[in-house]
Parts: structure tokens; C-alpha cells; sequence
């Protein structure tokens, strides 16, 4: 469901060294929090972290991708693009997706421009359908005032969902979609879904991401480096996390526009997080999703402690 982005003209982009620009470093840091620094019940503190992180589009169920991804890097410097879809691409390999070939169509657009709200305001004028698939009636993004401060937000980097809830079997849509209802010839075509054994805790669904649009503000880059900004955008590329979340109160990259010196890159519990989203029993309720996910993340954080 990618949809082709507008390329900024060449000039706008400065692709010449800059001092304000993120720099490249080769070495590899993992910062992590140990567990006598939590000061309450570890499950407590994960199922915060993910209340305040996480942005689940449809009634709590956590979207990811499935088996592939492919990041396209847009308005950067050759090597440096490279360099971002490679911080990605390595993540994504790391909890199991099959990262894309050079030159296949990407999933997740990454746009660096010295203008974010323009080019913001400019894509979701010209290209509805990539924001809002379904009309905004199938719960597949955030809905409009989220779209609305897509455009309008300050922060350096802003970034769009698209998931679709699928049947987890044969991976076709469980929801009505417009062009269901063109090709079907008929006012509404239900999707039909078998379940094997269903109950109340599992749907027979899982939930996709279908696209993430994600925009780089070049003008407020200061401080931060090339692996910091790539495993930065790796994290949002992954997962549904809030763009207006205030991560302070755990140890995440996503800190990195409030505190650039403490994070070198992904941290443990980064890790910890993005490998439960991707071992997550997706076709739970999303209730019961969220426990789970949980679950995962303090079992991987009490195992690296001991």
C-alpha cells in the first residue's frame, strides 16, 4: 500500500558536510537500565512504558510487519541514505524480517527536508489515500487530529502509521476495504474469516503494518549523530509508537531529541521491546496482547540481568 512520495528538488538539500548535521561513528553502544534502578514491580513499569510509548491504531492491537521490509531513504546524500536504510534494514533482520533489495518498493519512506511541515503538508494534500487508505472508517491509522498534527508538529522527526488487520492464516483483509467494494459490484462486501478454535482470547486477526511515512527535519538535527538518528528511525519504523509520547521515565532512544549525549543508539531495553513486539502471539484479543507483550519484555529484561 505504498504510495510513490514527492521528491523535494535537488537544490533544498545541502548534501555537503554540515556542523549541525548528524555525524557518522563506527562503534557500536548499548546503554542499558539494570533492574535494582527500577524502583517498583517490573511488569508494572513495562505496561506503563507501553501505555505511554505505544500508539496501536485499532482498539489496542499491535501492528507489525510481516516476513519483509523495505526502506526507501529519500532527499539525502547517497552514503548517508545507505547508511540509514542499513541501520534499519539491521534491525529488522535482527527479529526476523526479511529486509528488501536495492531498488524494491519501499514500505517505509523516510524524508529528510529542510521544510518538515511543508513537505508534510504537501504529501497529505496530494496523496489522501497513502494516510488514509480506507477512508479513515476501518481504524487502519490515528484518525484526523492525529493527521493534523502530523502536519503541524515542531518536532524533528514526524511519522504515520498504516495498519490493516488481517486474517492470520491467509493474510487477506478482515476488514472492508473500498476496493473490496468496487471489484465485489455490491454496496457492502463483508470479508469472510474462518477461525480454528476461536474464543475470547483469540480472534483468528492479526494486525500489519502496511506503510510508515516518516519525515526528517534537517534544521533541528544538532547534537545527534548518523548511528544515533538511524537506530532512532529503525524503532519508529518497527513499531506504533505514539508521536506524542513523553518517553523521560525509561531508558529508550527515543529520548534522543531531549537528551542526545546520554544515548549512543539502541539500548537494552529497546531491544527488549521490539524483539517481544515481533515473538508477540498476535491473534490474541488486544487486551490480552498487551499482557502478553509485557510478559515478554520483563522476561527478557530479568534474563540479561542474570
Amino acid at each position: 500500500m505504498s504510495a510513490p512520495l514527492a521528491q523535494e528538488p535537488a537544490t533544498e538539500v545541502d548534501a555537503r558536510p554540515r556542523t549541525d548535521a548528524p555525524q557518522p561513528v563506527e562503534e557500536v553502544v548499548v546503554r542499558g537500565r539494570r533492574l535494582d534502578e527500577i524502583e517498583f514491580d517490573l511488569q508494572a513499569y513495562v505496561l506503563e512504558f507501553l501505555d505511554t510509548v505505544t500508539a496501536p491504531a485499532r482498539s489496542g492491537g499491535y501492528a507489525r510487519w510481516h516476513q519483509r521490509v523495505c526502506i526507501g531513504v529519500h532527499n539525502l546524500e547517497n552514503t548517508a541514505a545507505q547508511y540509514i536504510a542499513d541501520r534499519v534494514s539491521s534491525l529488522a533482520l535482527e527479529v526476523g524480517l526479511e529486509p528488501g533489495e536495492p531498488g524494491c518498493r519501499p514500505d517505509v519512506n523516510i524524508v529528510f527536508t529542510v521544510d518538515a511541515r511543508e513537505m508534510a503538508s504537501r504529501l497529505v494534500e496530494s496523496q489522501p489515500e497513502a494516510f488514509r487508505p480506507a477512508g479513515g472508517h476501518a481504524g487502519m491509522d490515528l484518525g484526523l487530529a492525529a493527521l493534523d498534527e502530523f502536519v503541524e508538529t515542531e518536532r524533528a522527526v514526524r511519522w504515520w502509521h498504516v495498519a490493516l488487520p488481517v486474517d492470520a492464516r491467509t493474510g487477506a483483509a478482515a476488514i472492508e476495504l473500498p476496493q473490496t467494494k468496487a471489484s465485489c459490484g455490491a454496496p457492502h462486501c463483508p470479508p469472510q474469516i474462518a477461525v480454528a478454535g476461536p474464543s475470547r482470547i483469540h480472534s483468528g486477526i492479526r494486525d500489519v503494518l502496511q506503510s510508515v511515512i516518516i519525515i526528517v527535519d534537517t534544521t533541528k538535527l544538532a547534537g545527534t549523530t548518523w548511528q544515533q538518528l538511524g537506530d532512532y528511525l529503525a524503532v519508529v519504523s518497527l513499531a506504533q509508537i505514539n508521536p506524542k509520547t513523553d518517553p523521560s521515565a525509561f531508558d529508550s532512544i527515543l529520548n534522543l531529541f531531549t537528551n542526545p549525549a546520554a544515548y549512543s543508539g539502541l539500548t537494552d531495553w529497546d531491544l527488549s521491546f521490539i524483539h517481544a513486539l515481533y515473538t508477540l502471539d498476535q491473534e490474541r484479543a488486544p487486551w490480552a496482547q498487551r499482557s502478553d507483550l509485557a510478559s515478554r519484555i520483563a522476561r527478557r529484561e530479568r534474563a540479561a540481568a542474570n
